[in-house]
């Protein structure tokens, strides 16, 4: 009663012009500390937690299997095998030739790294990468218009693009410990390629990335929740903690780069 009774009138009052710096200020704080824009960058996004997540979680004597998906020059993929070890198997997915040549030359003489110069998407084909440059970690198969950052998407390459259910078919893969999802804007395409797999609950952990390029792919954080909310519970990663998403709500939807991980209701 108290807090409808504060709201309804500090709401009157803030409302004013004169308070909208302010408030704006108030806003970016709140942000930066839900974590909310700090999703670039394995070191500082909290991303290394989702990795310990999944190391806590593996049974004694488990090798657990992690899908780096837009692995781009192997910076996350890295950071999996600093913390599993060589006790891990490791897929690494790449559809630039420049991002994988470096991603080869960086992980290629690991035994535990499989490397794919190829992308996932909901249907099998031949597709344009865009980007500013060719092998850019903003590599995406949507044209994005990043004039407000003075960003021109002006490099194109013809990468391919496969469904992740068919791909682990092919390799008899049935067991995914995390699969991490960093594609530009494509993640929502890319899970819809592994229907088989999300509704068998055949992969434990699955982290994704939801920001700016939902903008220009025209997907929202409405979409990933109904997709996996019956079978995963969904968390936005702080740089020091999960907090969890038990229900839908519209100010989910803040288009900065933000990562959550989902977990299967039967881990």
């Amino acid at each position: 009663m108290l807090r409808r009774t504060l709201r309804k009138y500090l709401g009157k009052l803030l409302s004013r012009a004169m308070f909208q710096p302010f408030l704006d200020d108030l806003h970016q704080l709140c942000l930066a500390g839900m974590n909310i824009g700090g999703g670039a960058g394995v070191q500082r996004s909290g991303e290394i937690l989702a990795i310990k997540y999944l190391e806590q979680h593996i049974a004694h004597g488990e090798t657990p299997v992690v899908f780096d998906v837009g692995a781009n020059v192997g910076d996350y993929s890295s950071a999996v095998l600093s913390i599993l070890g060589k006790n891990v198997k490791l897929c690494c997915f790449e559809p630039s030739r420049i991002a994988f040549a470096e991603l080869d030359r960086k992980l290629g003489q690991y035994g535990a790294v499989e490397l794919y110069n190829f992308g996932f998407w909901d249907k099998q084909e031949l597709a344009a990468l865009h980007s500013d440059v060719e092998g850019s970690g903003l590599g995406s198969l949507f044209a994005r218009r990043l004039d407000h950052f003075g960003i021109e998407m002006s490099s194109t390459e013809r990468v391919e693009l496969r469904r992740l259910d068919d791909f682990c078919q092919e390799k008899g893969i049935t067991h995914i410990h995390l699969l991490k999802l960093d594609v530009e804007g494509g993640e929502l395409s890319a899970l819809k390629g592994a229907g088989q797999l999300i509704d068998s609950q055949a992969i434990d952990l699955i982290q994704f990335e939801f920001g700016g390029c939902n903008i220009d792919s025209r997907t929202y954080f409405q979409d990933f929740f109904y997709l996996l909310n019956p079978n995963y519970r969904i968390y936005r990663i702080l740089r020091s903690g999960l907090v969890p998403i038990d229900e839908y709500k519209e100010t989910c939807e803040v288009f900065l780069t933000t990562n959550y991980l989902a977990a299967s209701r039967e881990m």
